[in-house]
């Protein structure tokens, strides 16, 4: 179920039916953030997009990064500075919203701790995005792992990668 950390598009399929494009500049930026080595810190921050009111897909086509007042350990990242928001003010400016999180983890592949859950879990009883979904997704030192808080049921289910034929992602029914 995890996606290869590589600066593309990435196509999921939605519990909808719907679908959610993660822009190569997403992925590409969060490659940079990668605790690639025993001393890095967690990295992580807001994503934002938007969706497409005619199809009912979404884009996911920014996110915010750490900056200097977060707080960041080994194993913990905690947004604190004040830039996320204003991050967020200039991304409504450009029509892409709140969408929601991305964070590290030290591991190839991620597992999400039981603070993210509990985190998770709190972000869906508070927060409000552009569409019914809240997304999270942990990025490994290879491969990365998203999943979707549905705001109305409350449920949080992973996503995976639309089926590919070749390098072409075959279309969704």
């Amino acid at each position: 179920m995890a996606i290869e950390m590589k600066p593309r598009c990435i196509k999921m399929i939605l519990p909808d039916g719907h679908t959610v494009d993660f822009l190569p500049d997403v992925l590409g930026e969060i490659i940079k953030w990668l605790q690639t080595e025993v001393n890095m810190p967690e990295a992580g921050g807001f994503l934002v997009g938007y969706k497409d009111y005619r199809s009912g897909n979404i884009s996911i086509d920014g996110l915010s990064h750490p900056y200097l007042l977060d707080v960041r350990s080994r194993c913990h990242f905690k947004i604190k500075d004040p830039k996320h928001k204003f991050f967020l003010f200039n991304a409504k400016a450009r029509k892409s919203f709140y969408m929601g999180v991305w964070h590290t983890h030290p591991q190839t592949i991620p597992i999400p701790s039981s603070i993210d859950w509990r985190d998770w879990q709190e972000t869906l009883m508070v927060d409000k995005t552009a569409c019914k979904y809240v997304f999270f997704l942990i990025a490994g030192t290879e491969s990365a792992r998203v999943w979707v808080g549905d705001l109305t049921s409350k449920q949080i289910k992973e996503i995976v990668e639309c089926e590919k034929e070749g390098d072409l992602y075959k279309e969704v029914k």
